[in-house]
């Protein structure tokens, strides 16, 4: 009989330690949050309105996340726009002294550099952030074009043929815009439809519409790859040729530089908007917060009293459990 009721008193002993620690934790979580640890009991049942303020806030909170990641791509797309038009504008003021040069390895000189530049631009037009390609459409995850060595190899092949000025303009018109021809079937590996679209809100969305493929840069890319080819050995053309290549590259980079400018301003636009959603979202966030704090926020001063005197009787508890297993080995002893 004594056995069990030693049991008995294990079990009930055990019993009110835990009822401390619990009372102890949630004083705890109650003085830290400030928020009722027991919402429906705080509430007297009533949970609706806390319920759905739960449920638009967890809404608002996937809209974050898709205003943080919108605002990614923006900002690393208007960085790879910036760094293609600064390439291009540099390219342009070297372009611009065609007429003054007059021998080979002067206009060879300009032609690696437009070679340089069109590399550096095929690969920063496979730029990705966040695991998303950026120039592919909606094919986010598949490289839009090979890299920029790659491309110039193919081009350099299709245009070796040509003995004038005009057979290169032609064979590279021919290349980029013509429907399969060897852009379209060879170089752009992304999605021909579609753009990246993420939402902002409930009722707006952020569209990213520039793809690799797009006219504008198609044209981009053939106005470099003009003065990029232009004193190419496989195509051995003569100087006046050559001249001509790079000062109509120019033309069309100058023509490519304001189409650009018109897409980075369009692009700022979206950014804007990003912005707009991101404040108003952090305001709405801020609302329901204060909303939800008015319906189970407490005084977290007497919550912290609670915690106090929670605590005080764990330690009357501990001290009288740790007298009583003395005094109960004593007699054992005896």
């Amino acid at each position: 009989m004594r056995a069990i009721g030693d049991l008995a008193s294990y079990m009930l002993s055990s019993r009110f330690q835990t009822q401390l620690r619990n009372s102890a934790d949630a004083a705890a979580q109650a003085a830290t949050t400030g928020l009722a640890p027991d919402k429906a009991r705080h509430l007297g049942g009533s949970t609706l309105a806390v319920s759905l303020i739960d449920r638009k806030s967890e809404l608002l909170e996937q809209h974050q996340r898709g205003v943080a990641e919108a605002a990614l791509l923006a900002g690393a797309t208007q960085s790879a726009f910036g760094h293609i038009q600064d390439q291009a504008s540099e390219l342009s003021g070297d372009l611009a002294l065609t007429p003054q040069l007059q021998n080979r390895s002067e206009l060879k000189a300009v032609s690696d550099k437009a070679a340089e530049v069109f590399i550096d631009t095929v690969n920063a037009l496979n730029s990705e952030v966040a695991g998303r390609r950026l120039f592919s459409g909606t094919a986010t995850q598949t490289r839009p074009l090979p890299d920029g060595q790659t491309m110039l190899n193919m081009l350099r092949s299709d245009v070796a043929g040509g003995v004038t000025a005009s057979d290169v303009r032609t064979a590279l018109d021919t290349w980029f815009n013509s429907a399969g021809a060897g852009f379209e079937t060879m170089a752009y590996q992304g999605s021909d439809t579609g753009f990246i679209s993420l939402p902002l809100s409930s009722d707006e969305t952020a569209t990213f519409g520039v793809r690799a493929d797009s006219d504008t840069m198609r044209h981009h890319l053939e106005a470099l790859a003009q003065a990029a080819l232009a004193s190419d050995p496989s195509i051995a053309l003569g100087i006046p040729d050559q001249k001509d290549l790079l000062s109509q590259s120019r033309a069309a980079l100058l023509q490519s530089d304001n189409i650009l400018t018109e897409e980075r301003s369009s692009l700022g636009l979206t950014e804007a908007s990003i912005e707009r959603a991101r404040t108003g979202t952090e305001a709405e966030l801020s609302r329901l917060a204060s909303d939800r704090v008015s319906l189970v926020g407490i005084d977290r001063y007497e919550a912290a009293s609670d915690f106090e005197a929670a605590q005080q009787q764990l330690e009357i508890f501990y001290r009288v459990a740790a007298r009583q297993s003395r005094t109960s080995l004593a007699e054992y002893l005896r």
